[in-house]
């Protein structure tokens, strides 16, 4: 097997895919106000993301972190990643989420193998998550993230930090 290296000859096992760009929630710091999104045409197809990371496996990927926007919009999410878990050479699954539509899937991820999430949560104040983000979803997010440690799941919380608005 070829391995993938980098410039620095360092081992290469690590891919990050968006599967989309749209995302529920508006935050300040990413969904400008007049953000413009790509054609569902130009985004990988759920064939394309398939075969690319079958290949990539061959070359010593054994990793995959599937972000977004919010993966959890797009329809095929859960397929993709069956699809995904099943591919040999692949141990290791993560997702990036904002928690929002997350929660009803966490047995489905755990019958995957898929144990890790990095949770995008911003604040701990109900306020401010809904000028943050401008949605009101404060509450969901927090469930979600009560369930996902209820579920043994590995979570990583992401917060942009924001002078004056969450430090």
């Amino acid at each position: 097997m070829h391995m993938l290296t980098d410039a620095h000859n360092r081992t290469i096992n690590y891919i990050r895919i968006a599967v989309t760009d749209r995302c529920n929630l508006r935050c300040n710091y990413c969904m400008p106000e007049n953000m413009h999104f790509m054609k569902r045409a130009a985004l990988l197809t759920f064939e394309e993301i398939v075969r690319l990371m079958q290949l990539l496996s061959t070359a010593g990927i054994n990793k995959i972190r599937i972000t977004g926007g919010e993966p959890f919009l797009r329809q095929d999410l859960l397929q993709l990643l069956y699809k995904l878990s099943a591919l040999p050479g692949i141990e290791n699954i993560a997702i990036t989420t904002n928690g929002v539509l997350t929660q009803s899937f966490i047995p489905q991820l755990q019958d995957m193998g898929i144990r890790h999430i990095n949770l995008s949560l911003d604040t701990l104040q109900e306020k401010k998550f809904e000028r943050i983000t401008h949605r009101n979803e404060f509450i969901t997010v927090m469930q979600t993230l009560e369930s996902l440690v209820k579920h043994n799941m590995q979570v990583k919380i992401n917060t942009v930090v924001m002078q004056q608005v969450n430090t």
